[in-house]
């Protein structure tokens, strides 16, 4: 169930000052109550109010302040004044004639759901809600409602208007962004970059010997043999002085 935010109050039939129909229009914020006038003893409240949208109602929480009956009807904004409502919920008892003569349980809480609302009505989108509560026990207390949460039957019915276009573009985009995940270096399928940092060993190795070869071939080999060190005898009280030569057999490279 998607809430369904009341966009503003079309019209309403009487209103306590230090207590407006404005405050049921966001109710998380707790203002209080919308009143009835202390000087109304008419004993009913009607209200008009628009929703954000047209949408098919799943259920209306209701916070009751001293009505003893309470009517829901729909309609849509598209429509002439002239135009009657349609009855979403039935005239519904909140308070019994009792609790309204010895002004108990005027706080009660009410949520009305598909199988409180009339078959006609429900299943269908609106975006008009008239209220109208009445208080016809008593004519001493001002009444009115705690207040109200009207909760789409649509968990989101912004995704089933969804544009093709931006389909194929989040496809696209979803491609592209699996092509990067499943190749996470793409500079790597560069040739230049590859013949460059990383060439194919057999082609390298090739490479080398081709360069290598020539020149070897312009040197010619020779071995020789020398002593490996010689001793000197030093001073008195010197240790004997070593004196490192060529290697016994060592490689000379002389140019052919």
């Amino acid at each position: 169930m998607a809430p369904v935010k009341i966009s503003h109050v079309v019209s309403f039939s009487s209103q306590d000052p230090k207590y407006p129909v404005e405050n049921l229009l966001n109710p998380d914020r707790q203002r209080g109550p919308w009143l009835s006038c202390p000087q109304d003893k008419s004993g009913q409240l009607k209200l008009e109010l628009q929703l954000e949208r047209a949408v098919p109602i799943g259920y209306i929480h209701v916070g009751n302040c001293g009505c003893a009956f309470l009517q829901i009807d729909v309609g849509r904004s598209s429509w002439s004044l002239d135009r009657p409502f349609v009855t979403l919920l039935p005239a519904t008892m909140l308070m019994s004639l009792a609790d309204s003569k010895q002004g108990k349980n005027r706080s009660g809480v009410r949520m009305f759901k598909d199988d409180d609302f009339l078959a006609p009505a429900s299943g269908e989108s609106w975006d008009r809600l008239r209220l109208t509560c009445s208080q016809p026990f008593t004519r001493h207390q001002s009444f009115g409602l705690a207040f109200l949460r009207v909760c789409s039957s649509v968990d989101a019915l912004d995704d089933l208007m969804v544009d093709p276009s931006a389909l194929v573009s989040s496809g696209l985009s979803q491609g592209s962004s699996n092509a990067s995940e499943s190749d996470p270096s793409p500079w790597m399928a560069n040739p230049s970059i590859r013949r460059t940092f990383f060439p194919d060993p057999q082609t390298y190795v090739a490479a080398r010997m081709e360069v290598s070869q020539p020149l070897f071939s312009s040197f010619s080999w020779e071995r020789k043999t020398t002593k490996s060190f010689t001793g000197l005898q030093g001073p008195p009280g010197f240790p004997q002085l070593i004196t490192y030569g060529a290697p016994k057999k060592f490689q000379s490279l002389r140019l052919s």
